[in-house]
């Protein structure tokens, strides 16, 4: 039951017994209707705290439609009733409404506050909306909230979630007090912007500024450690969570598990997985994914399978994760189910994602015929470039040049201005002897100016990181790492290697091959990691791009010849080597 006309506000006692049914009804909707009819028969509707309550709660509820039913019906409402229906739009993410109920608001001439800015600037920002933010906040500047804590702190994170990172660190070095929420904010920032060394350096100057940090900042920290595959700074956050009795939450939780996954430690990342008292399948997507980046396959199964046992619906990332999980451990008849089940138990129509690990698995496992009769079911909407870089990769590994020139020839074709594409397909005419065809290839990119993406390698060493591309000279030691390497290589032929010259540039002769072989970033990495560390000590490294077959075929023999472990994040999975054999078993 609906009223027809504005209500004269009148004031109800706000702890009454209609308010006691309020709270009762809670969040739901047909019960909060009951008790607005009894409102009305009652004549509590004029009580403006009881609608602000009942407001709130049909929000809370997600029926936004009725909440603004009800607001129609409301004679002058006060700033209470806007900004508490305001901040439980922003809360709810029903973003839109909550900047529809503030310009409500300013259109009946009530002033907004610090409470209102808080929220609408948060609403803005949950919608990435910069034009319309910049707006709200030159209404911050022009009600005379500019200095205020909490606002500036809200606009901190406007910014910084819609990638005006500049704009956003303006703001922050004006605050004069900055809280915590604001420091988060920066960190976040950097992080999800892709600049997480700066994160890094920022989360620094807050420790130097003595402000402590809360779970939020660590799930910031800990995403950009993850990125930079920085166990190191990582292992400090954890120890810092024990040592301080910090509460972790499925969020904290999560986020830690990701980073020991993706630093290389999933030995770490599954003791967090275990301790946790509560998890959601965010948690349990995590540990799959962790496994099965590693190429630890049949335990991402098992975790998987326990999902399910304990009645947690896996979505459709967690499907992502085993697929992926399955195509990098070779486990065909188990992805082939998994795929299955997304329709038959679950309801779930598969994505392009799906597609693609299922092409990739396929095509890994050398069924060629039955990844490219796959590809031909799919739709031209789904027939995405990564379906046919999936279907390359298989080719290149197996080395089936028809398909393989096929497949790049799409990629060409759907993304013409990648030069990556044409990389594969001179590479795969290469590789069939056509050489007349790769120097076509090689002349169109010239023509069109497509160059080939810089590969480099990272190596964290006495708390400091270091990059290195191929054939580097900028290291003040390039001499003594270069000759180091030099030796290194000499004794992994005496010990069996042999380069694998394919996988360098085709034009050049025989001798210029190796050299350019043997000064590859990560074979750079390496040399430098061994140089600088004691016997024993793991090394950790993170490639931007695949990592090639001559290093990965070099890697193995190095760590034979020094006893060492040596792990390799590349740009699809991880490699550990250890006397002499890789976790990948050759299967990436």
């Amino acid at each position: 039951m609906e009223a027809k006309h504005k209500i004269q506000i009148a004031e109800c006692p706000p702890k009454s017994a209609e308010y006691e049914a309020l709270l009762r009804a809670g969040p739901r909707l047909k019960p909060l209707r009951q008790v607005h009819a009894h409102l009305i028969v009652t004549g509590c509707h004029r009580s403006r705290a009881l609608l602000t309550k009942l407001l709130t709660l049909s929000c809370a509820a997600g029926y936004i439609a009725y909440t603004r039913r009800l607001l129609t019906t409301v004679h002058d409402p006060d700033s209470f009733l806007f900004n508490s229906l305001i901040k439980a739009s922003s809360k709810f993410r029903f973003s839109l409404d909550a900047v529809i109920f503030y310009r409500l608001m300013l259109l009946s001439h009530v002033l907004p506050s610090t409470y209102t800015f808080t929220s609408v600037v948060k609403a803005c920002a949950d919608l990435s909306a910069l034009r319309l933010g910049r707006v709200v906040h030159s209404h911050v500047l022009a009600c005379g909230y500019g200095s205020d804590s909490f606002v500036q702190a809200a606009i901190v994170a406007f910014y910084s979630k819609c990638g005006a990172l500049g704009v956003a660190r303006r703001v922050f070095d004006e605050m004069p007090q900055r809280s915590v929420v604001a420091w988060n904010s920066m960190i976040s920032g950097y992080e999800q912007n892709g600049a997480a060394n700066e994160a890094l350096v920022m989360f620094r100057k807050m420790r130097e500024c003595g402000v402590d940090p809360d779970s939020a900042t660590f799930v910031g920290v800990l995403s950009a450690c993850s990125q930079l595959g920085s166990l190191e700074l990582g292992c400090w956050v954890h120890d810092y969570i024990v040592n301080n009795g910090v509460r972790v939450n499925v969020v904290l939780a999560t986020s830690l598990i990701n980073m020991f996954s993706r630093c290389g430690d999933v030995t770490r990342a599954r003791a967090v997985f275990d301790s946790m008292n509560e998890g959601n399948v965010i948690a349990w997507t995590a540990m799959i994914s962790g496994y099965g980046m590693h190429g630890y396959g049949i335990q991402a199964m098992e975790i998987f399978h326990r999902m399910k046992a304990c009645h947690l619906v896996p979505n459709r990332v967690t499907f992502v994760a085993v697929l992926s999980a399955c195509a990098h451990a070779g486990l065909v008849d188990e992805g082939r189910r998994a795929f299955t089940s997304m329709r038959q138990e679950y309801g779930l129509v598969p994505g392009v994602e799906h597609h693609v690990c299922m092409v990739d698995m396929l095509g890994r496992a050398g069924l060629l015929s039955e990844a490219y009769q796959f590809i031909k079911e799919l739709s031209l909407e789904e027939l995405v470039p990564a379906v046919w870089t999936a279907m390359l990769g298989g080719c290149k590994m197996h080395k089936n040049f028809d398909l393989g020139v096929e497949a790049a020839e799409h990629l060409i074709s759907l993304e013409p201005e990648n030069p990556g594409h044409y990389v594969l397909l001179s590479n795969m005419y290469a590789l069939a002897g056509r050489m007349d065809r790769v120097e076509s290839v090689r002349n169109v990119m010239i023509q069109r100016g497509l160059k080939k993406q810089v590969g480099y390698s990272t190596i964290d060493v006495n708390s400091k990181s270091f990059l290195f591309s191929m054939g580097d000279k900028s290291h003040p030691e390039t001499n003594e790492i270069y000759q180091y390497l030099d030796e290194l290589m000499w004794r992994c032929k005496e010990a069996g290697y042999a380069p694998v010259p394919e996988s360098a540039m085709h034009e050049l002769e025989e001798e210029e091959r190796e050299y350019a072989l043997r000064y590859h970033s990560e074979k750079l990495a390496v040399a430098f990691g061994l140089m600088k560390t004691s016997h024993g000590t793991t090394l950790r490294i993170v490639k931007n791009l695949r990592i090639c077959e001559d290093c990965h075929s070099a890697i193995k023999f190095i760590s034979v010849v020094t006893n060492r472990e040596i792990i390799i994040r590349d740009k699809l999975r991880f490699h550990h080597f250890r006397e002499g054999s890789c976790s990948c078993l050759d299967y990436w």
